[in-house]
């Protein structure tokens, strides 16, 4: 029982620290040179050179669903957010184990909650595109889609001063308009390769650690939410149960920059739109 107390008793400190920090955000907000803790990035989305370009010039899009089997790690995920009362806990958890993590955030939580999404940023995790109203884009025309995707990064690069590189449709779901933005952006596909299904009703922490921990492989590409106290509840379980395994945790720019070309599909799409997509 001592160590479950010590370690709880950790991350209810780090979490009095990570509020007492939401208290100067808006401050750190107007400092462009505050600095991002060093332990978080090896690689910079902004810094991966031809991040949309394939080797023979053509434009490409980039569909991560898993990084390289080869190497032993796994990339933390959270949807929906910025949440009021949610980030600040896994803000909480991950500094105390010392881990970054990818936020895909939704527009219209960002623009209510801009201080947590300058914490996000500061605290040095990857943030990406959820759209900006959740709207599946499948539904949509490419007037609309253009909204959900360039008005969510024209707010992120408000806020934060960097573009986000990666989106995550909602349902995992796009089309060739969606391509033609991504292009456009600069973009690649965030998907994932376990859902912990995190949002279904019921959800208890230890079914959805059970599961997670059956199908976690190398690469693997961790979908969860900002929102849920079952993921709040299991996250700490999850990270030193993995880190005994030996895995260690990238954000997903750092899991498309570690990828062997031995994993690399290429593909085209079928219909008059000609575009390709590479998976990993």
């Amino acid at each position: 029982m001592l160590i479950p107390m010590l370690r709880w008793a950790g991350i209810t400190f780090c979490l009095t620290v990570a509020l007492a920090l939401f208290a100067t955000a808006a401050t750190r907000a107007q400092n462009s040179e505050y600095p991002m803790l060093p332990f978080i990035h090896d690689v910079l989305p902004e810094n991966i050179a031809d991040f949309n370009q394939g080797e023979d010039g053509e434009l490409i899009v980039k569909e991560l669903r898993r990084g390289n089997p080869y190497l032993k790690e796994v990339a933390l995920t959270f949807d929906d957010g910025p949440h009021p009362v949610f980030t600040a806990k896994l803000l909480s958890i991950l500094r105390y184990y010392r881990l970054p993590a990818t936020f895909f955030l939704v527009g219209v939580q960002a623009e209510r909650y801009p201080d947590w999404v300058q914490m996000i940023h500061q605290e040095g995790h990857e943030i990406g595109c959820h759209t900006y109203d959740h709207f599946r884009l499948v539904n949509l025309p490419l007037d609309e889609q253009v909204y959900q995707i360039e008005e969510f990064s024209n707010l992120i690069c408000d806020i934060t001063g960097k573009r986000p590189r990666l989106l995550r449709p909602p349902g995992g779901r796009y089309n060739h308009f969606t391509v033609e933005l991504m292009n456009r952006n600069g973009m690649a596909l965030g998907l994932w390769t376990i859902n912990s299904n995190d949002t279904a009703p019921n959800c208890e922490w230890r079914e959805m650690y059970r599961r997670i921990l059956e199908d976690v492989q190398p690469g693997a590409i961790i979908l969860m939410h900002d929102g849920s106290e079952a993921t709040i509840e299991m996250l700490p379980h999850l990270i030193e149960t993995l880190q005994r395994r030996g895995y260690s945790f990238v954000t997903m720019s750092q899991m498309m920059a570690h990828a062997n070309s031995d994993v690399l599909n290429g593909h085209e799409a079928p219909g008059s739109e000609e575009w390709k997509i590479i998976s990993y």
